[in-house]
């Protein structure tokens, strides 16, 4: 059992433990640190999505406040047709009355 425990034997056994430990932490910390640029990443990308769907939202209020803005133009455009169309006609009606009544007033010369 003295045997086993010499000065030698204890630092070859240390000395292996510690490349062990060496190479376990080789390996480890590119997958901590993977891992955290996963996260990192994934983090990133979920701030982008927000951001742009946040920005197609706006979009689509604007484009719908437009629709409803030019909805409401053209019926007031229709509205002043119409008003212009009846004004129009009731024109040509007193036009076609009074050229009536010149004719009954003016006889012509033949």
């Amino acid at each position: 059992m003295t045997e086993i425990l010499t000065t030698s034997n204890i630092t070859f056994s240390l000395g292996l433990l510690a490349i062990l430990f060496t190479v376990y932490n080789y390996f480890r910390n590119p997958q901590i640190d993977g891992d955290k640029r996963d996260a990192l990443l994934a983090k990133q990308l979920e701030f982008q999505n927000k951001s742009i769907e946040e920005r197609f939202k706006s979009m689509q209020d604007n484009f719908q406040a437009l629709l409803l803005q030019s909805n409401n133009h053209i019926h007031t455009i229709d509205t002043k047709v119409e008003n212009l169309n009846t004004n129009v006609g009731a024109l040509s009606n007193q036009v076609t009355r009074l050229g009536t009544i010149i004719e009954e007033r003016i006889p012509r010369k033949a």
